[in-house]
């Protein structure tokens, strides 16, 4: 008997490998995830121009007045009954005011009495460095 000769079944699709699809993918998705929590967390203040002493920036908070007036507390909205308790938490830290530059000067001088009259002595202005 003479042997039968199978033929292929031809296929009309190619096997594609999906892995470096896939991991494309996954570090578009962590990008853009890491993407949307930074700029979650950002002010928007256009900072009064000037030079002064610069300090210890990580050991400081920052106490940030928007041009509508708002104030936050390391980036947390607070209302300025809350800022006495919250300057007395502050440990003696260094707390620093970024005023915006089109913020209401009234309400920037408040702030800074607020703190003077908790016992907050080393308070100062943040200010963008060129001139």
């Amino acid at each position: 008997m003479v042997g039968k000769v199978r033929r292929r079944k031809s296929r009309r699709f190619a096997d594609i490998d999906v892995t470096p699809l896939i991991d494309v993918l996954f570090m578009l998705i962590i990008f853009f995830v890491l993407t949307a929590t930074f700029i979650q967390g950002k002010l928007d203040i256009d900072l009064p121009s000037g030079e002064g002493e610069t300090s210890d920036m990580k050991r400081a908070l920052t106490l940030t007045v928007e041009k509508d007036g708002t104030i936050f507390w390391d980036g947390v909205k607070v209302s300025k009954d809350e800022l006495p308790e919250l300057a007395k938490s502050a440990g003696g830290r260094e707390i620093l005011i970024a005023g915006d530059k089109s913020a209401p000067y009234g309400r920037v001088a408040e702030v800074l009495s607020i703190l003077r009259k908790t016992g907050v002595t080393s308070a100062g202005l943040l200010m963008d460095g060129e001139n």
